[in-house]
């Protein structure tokens, strides 16, 4: 008999061949015993956690750096008549997709749990620190 998951810590006799011992004694779910666990000790305990504002303030230093970057490689790049300065467009633009892409995923997550979406916790960011 396989113990279902709200018997998974009772002890139950291990028996499994077709003819049992001798001194075999079958176990009634109602008899038998626990081992003194409960299930409300594996549960976590609902204390509010730390707000991580170290990593809140990292998250939006991305985000807002990438977007600033990308804009003056633009506009560089738009007032660049001559070509002259391609190289530097390049390096803002490459700088500027490089941070805004984990800036806005985790800006986005931050936003789903300011708006209380189901299925975003604060355990899904990072703790940077």
């Amino acid at each position: 008999m396989q113990p279902t998951k709200s018997d998974s810590r009772r002890r139950l006799n291990a028996g499994s061949s077709s003819q049992p011992a001798p001194d075999y004694i079958k176990v009634v779910e109602s008899v038998s015993e626990t081992d003194g666990f409960i299930n409300e000790q594996w549960v976590e305990p609902a204390l509010p956690r730390p707000v991580p504002w170290k990593t809140i303030v990292i998250i939006l230093t991305l985000f807002c750096g990438g977007i600033t970057c990308i804009t003056f490689a633009t506009l560089d790049w738009l007032t660049d008549t001559g070509r002259e300065r391609s190289d530097r467009v390049w390096a803002l633009t490459i700088i500027g997709t490089l941070t805004i892409i984990p800036g806005g995923y985790y800006v986005y997550v931050l936003s789903c749990i300011l708006l209380n979406r189901s299925g975003f916790t604060m355990d899904d960011i990072r703790r940077l620190g």
